[in-house]
C-alpha cells in the first residue's frame, strides 16, 4: 500500500537510492545499521554515515513526511540550509496533521539559526513549533528558553 503510493514511489525514486535486504542474507548490515524490526529505513550519507533512521509501517502520508524530514536531516548535517529548510518545510506545509511535523519545525529553526547565528531565529521558530504544537514531545524540548 505505501510503496505503490505514487508520491512515496516519485520520492523513493528521485531522491533515493533504495536498497532492499534480506537480513538474514547480510547479518553484518543488520549489525552495523542495528536492525531490530522491519521495515527498517535509514537514510545514509556517501560514507555509509546515518542522517535518519525509523522502523516499522507508515501510510503512504506519513511515509513522504518522514522521507522529507529525512531528507532534510541529511541536508542539515551536510551544512547545506537552504535545502534542509525547504524539506522541513515541505513537511509541516504538506503534511501539517502528520507526526513528523513537529519535529520539522524544530529543525527548521534550528537550520535558520545555524545560518544567521541569530539567537531570534531560532526562538521564533520555536515559538511557532509550541503555538502549532504544544503538546508534542517536539514542543516540550523547546521550553528550556
Amino acid at each position: 500500500m505505501t510503496y505503490p503510493d505514487a508520491t512515496v514511489s516519485e520520492l523513493l525514486n528521485g531522491q533515493f537510492v533504495p536498497v532492499q535486504l534480506d537480513l538474514t542474507q547480510v547479518p553484518k548490515l543488520a549489525d552495523r545499521f542495528q536492525v531490530i524490526w522491519t521495515p527498517n529505513l535509514n537514510v545514509v550519507d556517501a560514507r555509509e554515515r546515518v542522517a535518519f533512521h525509523l522502523e516499522g509501517w507508515l501510510s503512504p502520508g506519513e511515509f513522504a513526511a518522514m522521507l522529507h524530514l529525512g531528507l532534510g536531516h541529511h541536508a542539515l548535517k551536510s551544512k547545506r540550509h537552504e535545502e534542509a529548510a525547504a524539506h522541513f518545510k515541505t513537511v509541516y506545509e504538506r503534511y501539517p496533521q502528520s507526526e513528523f511535523a513537529p519535529e520539522a519545525l524544530y529543525y527548521l529553526a534550528v537550520g535558520n539559526y545555524m545560518t544567521s547565528h541569530d539567537a531570534q531565529d531560532l526562538l521564533r521558530g520555536w515559538s511557532d513549533l509550541r503555538r502549532r504544537y504544544s503538546s508534542s514531545a517536539w514542543a516540550m524540548r523547546t521550553r528550556v528558553v
